[in-house]
């Protein structure tokens, strides 16, 4: 028995396909789930970049603006603008220039606990007679 080219399902070897005008939201959703993983794991690493026991407090800072400057005393003495080491002679010119004369940027000041607590205040004294008001000690929050 032949068959004839007229026998075909015309449904499946003659009919054109149309396209499809959805839009396709996988692709977006997958890179926006991949971002938010770099993100999270990024996040904790972006935080002052000194390694520092702090002593316990009572509720954590808000802090509203944004980029704050943040003074690090190690258990050493050494000070640490953003990562930058610098002496407590120098201190008044760069947060100066860290933060654009800006006099109302906030200021988180970062110590040791085992520091001798007149070399924080030493430093806190150095900032307000600079000319800046708004500074924050930051603590571990206690549990």
């Amino acid at each position: 028995m032949a068959i004839s080219n007229n026998q075909f399902d015309k449904s499946k070897f003659g009919k054109r396909k149309s396209v499809i005008s959805d839009i396709n939201i996988t692709p977006f959703v997958d890179v926006l789930l991949v971002l938010l993983i770099i993100f999270m794991v990024c996040a904790p690493m972006m935080t002052g970049g000194m390694n520092l026991s702090l002593p316990s407090g009572a509720q954590e800072i808000s802090v509203e603006n944004s980029n704050p400057i943040s003074i690090s005393i190690k258990s050493d003495g050494e000070i640490f603008i953003n990562d930058e080491a610098i002496k407590i002679n120098n201190l008044t010119s760069k947060i100066i220039s860290f933060s654009s004369s800006n006099f109302n940027k906030k200021i988180m000041v970062r110590a040791d606990k085992s520091i001798d607590y007149g070399k924080v205040m030493e430093v806190v004294r150095v900032i307000n007679v600079a000319g800046f008001s708004q500074v924050a000690l930051v603590t571990e929050l206690m549990q």
